[in-house]
């Protein structure tokens, strides 16, 4: 389910060390969700997102989500 990866990564970790951390693991967590069910790589999307030189070209995720869009 969508909240077990968070608490696995929380006993993983043992936490994080403030409040700043929290919420950038929460926010790439989330991020990480988000992509595997558009069915497109975090890691091309960060690329694109940061225009990494010979990165694939990777929309903002509003136009998958809005268009129901899945890349092959």
């Amino acid at each position: 389910n969508d909240i077990r990866c968070y608490v696995t990564r929380r006993k993983l970790s043992a936490g994080t060390r403030s409040d700043i951390g929290r919420d950038c693991r929460d926010a790439f967590l989330g991020l990480a969700k988000t992509c595997a069910k558009l069915g497109i790589e975090v890691w091309d999307y960060l690329g694109s997102r940061l225009k990494v030189t010979g990165s694939v070209v990777v929309q903002p995720l509003d136009v998958y989500v809005r268009g129901r869009f899945r890349p092959a």
